[in-house]
């Protein structure tokens, strides 16, 4: 990553500066586009209210009458528009501009247009703002009486502001037309603000630099939400932009010595673990059972759950001997109940990574990583994005467990997740039937770092915790679900 420059302006909005690497160049213009519903009011309006933190002067141009709207949304996110440093200059359209030129008896050069930009202009000569939004041009360009008289406007605010103080943010409807391309040339930079309609569940909202001059940023789309305080960016994860310091390998006890005898040791730190099969098979039991042999080191652990409930989660983990209670009352341990129609993928991330800065958790389970999947089943290049936070989440030395889901009691119809290339190791939990009862079974099929056991153990669930027996070296067939003896 570039290193921060103390000169540059930040916007006040969350997540923003990280993506622009500290922040906008101060005295150039800026283009906020999209279309309606997107959240470049909110933006302008966050932009304005961190000049008002800094003692800055902020003129806001609410373009047809907009200035209602704008204290509305001041005071839903609790933003103090501080007369001291903070101008409203609204500038009206009459009926007849709206009616359009046809309906006109005078030219536009007669009429109010003229003495609406004189005004605008003495506005800007008067408060000698730093900071600058004009919302919108969409709006603004009705004052005009062609795209010629529009585009000299345009270039006109250019030159006032050029080599001075203020940094300028414009808004517009996004759009196709030669205007369009021609005011995102003339601007030193350009955010693009998007809103996606999903089958099921709320619009989520990405943004998009496509240009910054003469200044490094991160590239790419990052999802984004709206809320009463206003808009939260959540960056997108690339590994590849973080410098990272080789750690040697340690390993952690599992709390079960058989489970440990399988996995060649213990748990890798620092890897992610699956552990598949089908339902009923113990998955989140087993991965419980990792968590509270971390809690009880004294390591925070986060636990993420896409198909059950807190309650349901801390009853079941009771009634199995690994009741997390007392650990999720010192902090230890943190349950998460993802609301699936709720969260995006650049959201989600955002949130884990949260966990690890600041709270220090080292151990992490997602559960299940198929109700993660299907969740997020409408994001696009969702297994790379899985990826990347990953390989963040071991570099920062953080032990994930994912569980997955099989289909079929006998775990013989696959989801269709390939995961192989997702974990470093891989835990395959079986029913099988023997003697007329199903029985669980449990072997280690992968493990990229050091050796493992090759036997199959059977395994059961019971109010004492789970019991790990010895290998089934008597059965053969025991991963089809129907095994034979042996001799």
């Amino acid at each position: 990553m570039t290193k921060k420059h103390s000169e540059l302006l930040p916007t006040g909005i969350p997540g923003l500066d990280e993506i622009l690497l500290g922040g906008l160049t101060p005295g150039k213009m800026y283009l906020i586009s999209g279309s309606p519903g997107t959240g470049k009011t909110t933006f302008s309006l966050q932009f304005v209210a961190e000049g008002i933190r800094r003692r800055e002067r902020c003129l806001y141009i609410a373009v047809g009458g907009g200035g209602a709207d704008l204290a509305a949304i001041a005071k839903a996110g609790d933003i103090f528009l501080d007369p001291d440093y903070f101008i409203l200059h609204t500038v009206e359209i009459s009926r007849e501009i709206m009616k359009g030129p046809e309906q006109r008896i005078f030219h536009s050069a007669e009429m109010e247009p003229s003495g609406a930009m004189q005004d605008l202009l003495a506005e800007l000569k008067r408060v000698k703002p730093q900071r600058l939004v004009i919302d919108s041009l969409s709006d603004l360009r009705l004052l005009s009486e062609d795209l010629t008289s529009f585009r000299r406007l345009v270039l006109a605010l250019r030159q006032e502001f050029t080599g001075g103080e203020c940094t300028v943010v414009f808004t517009n409807n996004i759009g196709e037309s030669e205007v369009d391309t021609h005011l995102e040339t003339i601007c030193h930079g350009v955010i693009r603000l998007e809103q996606i309609v999903l089958g099921y569940g709320p619009v989520r909202r990405r943004l998009l630099v496509v240009k910054l001059r003469a200044k490094s940023y991160r590239s790419g789309w990052h999802d984004f939400r709206i809320e009463a305080e206003g808009i939260n960016v959540f960056p997108s994860l690339i590994v590849g932009e973080h410098h990272w310091q080789k750690k040697k390998r340690t390993f952690a006890s599992s709390g079960n010595k058989r489970l440990d005898l399988l996995l060649g040791g213990g748990m890798d730190m620092g890897t992610t673990t699956a552990i598949i099969g089908a339902s009923g098979t113990g998955k989140t039991t087993l991965a419980t059972q990792c968590v509270i042999a971390a809690a009880k080191r004294g390591e925070t652990a986060a636990v993420y759950l896409f198909e059950e409930m807190e309650d349901s989660f801390q009853q079941r983990a009771e009634g199995l001997g690994l009741a997390v209670d007392d650990f999720i009352e010192q902090g230890l341990v943190t349950l998460h109940q993802i609301d699936v129609a709720e969260f995006s993928t650049g959201e989600f991330s955002a949130m884990l990574i949260r966990e690890v800065e600041e709270r220090g958790v080292r151990t992490i389970v997602i559960d299940t990583l198929s109700g993660y999947l299907n969740a997020m089943s409408d994001e696009k290049h969702l297994f790379v994005q899985l990826h990347q936070l990953l390989m963040y989440l071991s570099h920062k030395e953080v032990t994930t467990y994912l569980t997955v889901e099989q289909h079929g009691i006998f775990g013989d119809e696959t989801t269709g997740t390939n995961v192989s290339y997702l974990a470093d190791a891989i835990l395959l939990l079986r029913f099988f039937e023997h003697r007329g009862e199903i029985k669980r079974a449990m072997s280690v099929v992968k493990k990229r770092r050091g050796a493992h056991e090759m036997t199959i153990r059977e395994f059961s669930l019971s109010s004492e915790g789970i019991t790990i027996g010895e290998p089934l070296v008597k059965m053969q067939g025991v991963l089809t679900g129907v095994p034979t003896l042996v001799g």
